[in-house]
């Protein structure tokens, strides 16, 4: 059953956030995944908390949490960090 991974990113600092993407994409070079990116989304309702949404679609929960954890990604999370808010990762199955 595939796994999504979802994140809400309000960014603050678009030159570091740049090295953070960059190194992130890097990162899923041969994995199985898909990644749609939406800028400045259209909301309906509500207040959306950030500036950008990402939803990376896995084959299956171990696929996203491989990725998420493995070493090459926490140690970009700090630049994610230094360069915007981050409202939530989640991983949901469908």
């Amino acid at each position: 059953m595939a796994s999504y991974l979802v994140g809400v990113v309000n960014k603050h600092n678009l030159e570091k956030y740049g090295e953070y993407a960059a190194a992130g994409f890097r990162l899923i070079d041969g994995v199985a995944v898909e990644v749609a990116v939406g800028e400045n989304p259209e909301v309906l309702e509500g207040e959306f908390p950030g500036n950008t949404i990402i939803i990376m679609k896995f084959e299956d929960d171990d696929g996203a949490r491989n990725w998420y954890f493995s070493e090459g990604y926490q140690e970009v999370i700090p630049i994610r960090h230094a360069a915007a808010d981050t409202a939530f990762n989640i991983i949901f199955k469908a």
